[in-house]
């Protein structure tokens, strides 16, 4: 029968279990009365250099982020929150004030003598005739006032019975006359405001009486000034 081969080395014989035990218990008494506390820490193989700290470790850290050397980065791309933010219209500020653009009565608290539309011709003559404007009843020397900002381009005597008359272009086609004034207040090329003095009421050229004729014009067309005020 074959022998088991053992080497020449002899083993240590091995410390029994109340050798050791003593002195691990007085290790760990000697710790407790000093006031010690031991504690182990083993890394876990899932933690990194670059790995974010826990709640309750402050603050947490982002991991750097890296691109390979050749890579091309291009500055010019837009995220698409940004996208829809740059490529929005954009609107555009008028200066003019709303209340700049409507349009007002020539004469303050006036009351209308006469509309717009067929009418009978007050100076005469048979049928009903166009009148092309808006008659305001008002005393010879009332205060006739811009309906509108703009600039004066007529303002003398009109030659088809309107008498003395102003008329205000408002730009964008639109203007506005002014007739049988009996005082003519600004010149042609005067840049006026709305509510500024023109003149005043009067009952030049062909009329029965003082009153402020009062049209307004759109595209060279005399349309019903109410439609505007």
């Amino acid at each position: 029968m074959l022998q088991p081969v053992t080497s020449g080395r002899r083993r240590a014989p091995a410390q029994s279990t109340s050798t050791r035990r003593p002195a691990a218990l007085a290790t760990g008494a000697l710790a407790a009365a000093a006031g010690i506390a031991l504690t182990a820490f083993f890394p876990s193989p899932e933690m990194s250099p670059t790995a974010a700290p826990t709640a309750g470790d402050g603050p947490a850290v982002a991991a750097p982020v890296t691109a390979d050397a050749q890579a091309v980065i291009d500055f010019g791309k837009e995220s698409p929150q940004a996208t829809a933010a740059t490529k929005a219209p954009k609107t555009t500020v008028l200066s003019t004030s709303v209340d700049e653009i409507a349009f007002a009565a020539p004469i303050k608290g006036a009351a209308i003598a006469s509309s717009f539309g067929y009418r009978v011709n007050p100076m005469g003559g048979f049928g009903d005739e166009l009148h092309t404007g808006t008659d305001y009843a008002g005393a010879c020397g009332t205060a006739v006032q811009a309906s509108r900002a703009g600039t004066v381009v007529e303002s003398g005597w009109h030659a088809y019975g309107g008498g003395q008359r102003i008329v205000v272009d408002h730009g964008g086609g639109l203007e506005t006359s002014y007739n049988h004034l009996s005082v003519l207040g600004v010149n042609v090329g005067a840049k006026v405001s709305k509510g500024q003095n023109l003149g005043a009421v009067g009952s030049t050229g062909n009329s029965t009486g003082c009153h402020l004729h009062f049209e307004l014009l759109v595209d060279g067309e005399k349309v019903d000034p109410q439609s505007r005020l």
